[in-house]
């Protein structure tokens, strides 16, 4: 559980002033030490660390009218990052450690929904990231086809949940560049829906995008269930992908691509463990044609151990399996551009506090 600070109680406390509004500071540190090999050309297996500090800062302000003023800046350290990176308007969680790289956004929230503006992860990313990707699969369930994660000057709407049935949308003016007369402008714009009640579950999405000046969309949507039996949970889902536009779609061995995935979950006590299987399609290039052996097999499992009510420990191993085309691997280091033809593997320790 996030420990939480009401700077308006501090303040008054101490100067008997007239009170603040509501602020929380909380975050997370997942470290990770892993052995990566792969079968690719040149590559030479390695052991390196994932070191992931993150830290936000969120508010509201309760309002007359009963309804709130919301804010939330979000900040990834990575030890991965540098400050050469660069994010796209469409995933500036890849950027440089900056404030807010994460999401940095200011909203109102009442029985009507919450409505937020700003840099604000879009509806599909954190669906597929959880519950779909959860237990490690969240780099090829929630990022493998994704046209965006995070994109900038986004106007989001989430519903009140109605009885289990929820929605979400969001508009995104990306960088801000349409001035130029005469020319398409660039947008970004995401919808799901879902229903979540009594163990059963069910989501489906929408992404569409498009550059500055093209004609040519990026284009991605999703299904996904799942049932808790109690301690067992099964979940899957089917994921297609058409990158015309070359706006932001994660493609690996062509444009357009399908996926599968099912993974069965079992927790007991303290212990949770996963397995999940993905199967991504033969890809076709951008003339529809198909790609003959380019499709990708990706097993992983992990174990995770409650060491206490806010960490836990855990065991991973993933294992992708490449066609003579295809090119997913196991790992970010063995996923672009030199995992085709070739299997790969990542075993992974690590710990994850949340505060």
């Amino acid at each position: 559980m996030f420990t939480r600070i009401l700077l308006a109680a501090a303040v008054s406390a101490a100067f008997s002033a007239q009170a603040f509004a509501e602020v929380t500071i909380g975050g997370s540190i997942e470290s990770d030490v892993y052995y990566v090999d792969s079968q690719a050309s040149g590559y030479k297996g390695e052991i390196e660390l994932d070191v992931e500090p993150r830290i936000f800062f969120s508010g509201s302000d309760k309002l007359d009218n009963g309804s709130k003023v919301i804010w939330k800046i979000w900040t990834g350290v990575e030890n991965y990052r540098d400050n050469s990176a660069n994010g796209g308007e469409l995933n500036t969680g890849s950027s440089s450690r900056t404030w807010g790289n994460r999401e940095a956004w200011g909203g109102w929230q009442g029985d009507w929904g919450t409505l937020r503006f700003g840099k604000i992860y879009s509806p599909t990313y954190l669906k597929l990231d959880w519950p779909y990707g959860n237990l490690g699969g969240a780099m090829h369930v929630a990022e493998v086809g994704v046209v965006g994660f995070n994109p900038e000057n986004a106007i989001n709407y989430d519903s009140p949940n109605w009885g289990g049935f929820t929605f979400s949308g969001q508009y995104s003016f990306r960088g801000q560049n349409n001035q130029v007369d005469g020319r398409s402008s660039e947008y970004f714009y995401d919808i799901t829906a879902g229903y979540n009640n009594a163990g059963f579950m069910v989501d489906a999405g929408y992404q569409e995008t498009r550059n500055d000046g093209g004609d040519s969309k990026d284009k991605m949507y999703f299904v996904a269930g799942g049932y808790n039996f109690g301690s067992f949970t099964l979940k899957g889902g089917y994921k297609s992908w058409d990158c015309q536009a070359g706006a932001g779609c994660n493609s690996f061995a062509g444009p357009q691509q399908e996926q599968y995935w099912l993974q069965g979950i079992y927790s007991t006590g303290k212990h949770t463990v996963g397995l999940t299987y993905n199967y991504f399609t033969e890809a076709e290039n951008a003339a529809g044609n198909k790609i003959d052996d380019s499709d990708t097999n990706v097993l992983f499992g992990q174990w995770n151990y409650a060491l206490s009510s806010n960490t836990s420990g855990y065991v991973q191993l993933r294992y992708a399996m490449n066609g003579e085309n295809g090119s997913i691997g196991a790992n970010y280091g063995t996923s672009y551009g030199n995992a085709a033809d070739a299997d790969s593997y990542r075993l992974l320790f690590g710990t994850w506090t949340g505060f």
